[in-house]
């Protein structure tokens, strides 16, 4: 392939050089430029961490492309075809907006928007525009996630009884996370991956009962929710808790439990990553899963939806704006104690 897809990046944190490095190994790709308004970020001297092993190994060191302080600088290069946004939340739209009316092509990072109103917003915007967007929801892509998918859908282990999912770690600290306004707190940027593979998963609940407390970021940081689906006598028991008000040190997880009528997985991610099957008579098995992070798997499904002209994405796209109107419904219920209605 001689015409490679040029890519721009804005935004160096984690997320943002995560990216970076996954752009790096696919040869249908060419980083053209990247934005952020932390010029050591730009140059290289200080680069943000992750908090899963794999994440932001790379950098910039060495990088041949163009750099800019400010993002929309980078939209209006004629030679960009795909912009990746990793600003935060608060900034989402506005950066999709433009870009989509520059043209290009638009992966944005989680959560879709800050608000319902803004993601249906973006929804609007991709339904009349010849460009691919992408909201980067990666558990969808997230082998041991994928496994349990197709476990539910194809009744491989009987019926799916119960889902629980967990997500759990300690204050990231920073001015973004600091203010509930800009990134909504853990229930709206650490909850909502769960939230939003539930809403993919088994679809739009009908009603969800949520409990919460307000944390470092001023906005609720830690939740538990029962997520309702009314088909009465054979609805799934799902619920998912999401927090980082834990101590200091306590490092990172994230968990699913999924109990079937002929069988059990249990998977877990924190130092290592395992997803086991326990059934009845049976020794537990250890179940080998793909090798590779959700990103990675997401991202080469854009680049592929593009250069193969197949528009797959659209209906995720929308998926992604109803996961924020579920998490609204949480943060109602949480504030009145009450069941809210999707």
């Amino acid at each position: 392939m001689t015409n490679k897809l040029k890519v721009g990046i804005i935004g160096l944190g984690s997320m943002g050089t995560t990216h970076l490095d996954i752009y790096s190994k696919i040869k249908e790709v060419e980083i053209t430029a990247i934005a952020d308004s932390i010029q050591s970020r730009l140059d290289g001297t200080t680069k943000a961490e992750g908090n899963i092993s794999g994440q932001a190994e790379g950098g910039v060191t060495g990088l041949s492309a163009t750099k800019y302080l400010d993002g929309m600088d980078l939209i209006n290069n004629a030679d960009i075809d795909i912009v990746d946004i990793c600003v935060g939340t608060d900034l989402h739209f506005v950066f999709v907006e433009a870009a989509l009316a520059k043209g290009k092509h638009v992966l944005v990072e989680k959560p879709l928007a800050r608000t319902y109103d803004e993601a249906k917003k973006i929804v609007q915007l991709a339904e009349g525009s010849e460009c691919y967007v992408m909201s980067a929801m990666c558990l969808r892509y997230w082998p041991a996630w994928v496994y349990l998918k197709e476990a539910i859908q194809t009744n491989q282990f009987g019926k799916c009884l119960s889902l629980n999912c967990k997500r759990q770690t300690s204050f990231p600290g920073g001015a973004f996370y600091s203010d509930h306004h800009q990134c909504g707190g853990a229930l709206l940027d650490l909850h909502v991956h769960d939230t939003d593979f539930i809403n993919y998963c088994l679809g739009l609940p009908d009603a969800v009962f949520s409990q919460g407390y307000v944390g470092p970021s001023g906005g609720i940081d830690h939740i538990v929710t029962n997520y309702i689906y009314k088909k009465s006598g054979s609805s799934t028991l799902v619920s998912s808790e999401g927090t980082w008000t834990m101590q200091e040190g306590y490092g990172f997880n994230m968990s699913f439990t999924a109990n079937f009528e002929n069988g059990t997985l249990s998977y877990l991610l924190d130092d290592d990553e395992t997803l086991k099957l326990f059934r009845a008579g049976e020794v537990p098995e250890s179940i080998k899963l793909k090798e590779g992070m959700g990103y990675e798997f997401e991202i080469r499904t854009f680049i592929d939806e593009i250069l193969s002209g197949n528009k797959t994405n659209f209906e995720l796209l929308k998926q992604a704006a109803e996961t924020i109107k579920i998490i609204e419904a949480e943060k109602k219920s949480i504030d009145t104690c009450k069941v809210v209605s999707i």
